[in-house]
């Protein structure tokens, strides 16, 4: 499913970033909860190898951003809700255009992978509660890192 319905929404209404985090962390909590209750053997395999992959590309952010975007879609397919699962694909799609051209000014990559592990950890425990939590969390400080991001990137704008 294509992402262009929602993309121009955002377009014509000027969603902000703090609206898509917000969303994100409506929509990726309560899957990272149903996850915990409801994901495969496969999926928690899908999600393992994504936070493997995230390892392996913690000097490359580019790679880094693909795997991130592709584990936060594996625990929403591991919901088991397709609707869930197409509005976070269609939610990432958007965040992932826009941070593919900021990723470089990330600033540690290795506290972005221990959240994720600890999301995975809840799941693969079957800990709803955890899971939820824990996405929480790592939803909270990406929006914290991208915010403090984007204030650098305003102050160098104004000093050149």
């Amino acid at each position: 499913l294509d992402s262009e319905p929602l993309r121009l929404l955002a377009e014509l209404h000027g969603f902000s970033y703090d609206h898509m985090f917000e969303t994100r962390s409506i929509l990726e909590v309560g899957a990272a909860g149903l996850a915990a209750e409801r994901a495969t053997g496969d999926q928690l395999a899908t999600m393992a190898e994504e936070i493997a992959e995230m390892f392996a590309a913690l000097k490359d952010p580019q790679q880094f951003l693909v795997h991130d975007i592709a584990f936060h879609r594996a625990v929403a397919s591991a919901s088991g809700n397709l609707t869930l699962a197409t509005l976070v694909e269609m939610v990432s799609a958007i965040l992932y255009e826009r941070r593919r051209d900021t990723i470089e000014r990330a600033h540690d990559f290795n506290e972005a992978l221990e959240l994720h592990r600890r999301v995975y950890r809840a799941i693969r425990s079957r800990n709803a509660e955890e899971a939820r939590e824990a996405m929480r969390e790592h939803i909270v400080r990406a929006q914290r890192a991208f915010a403090l991001e984007e204030k650098q990137q305003r102050e160098r704008q104004q000093k050149d």
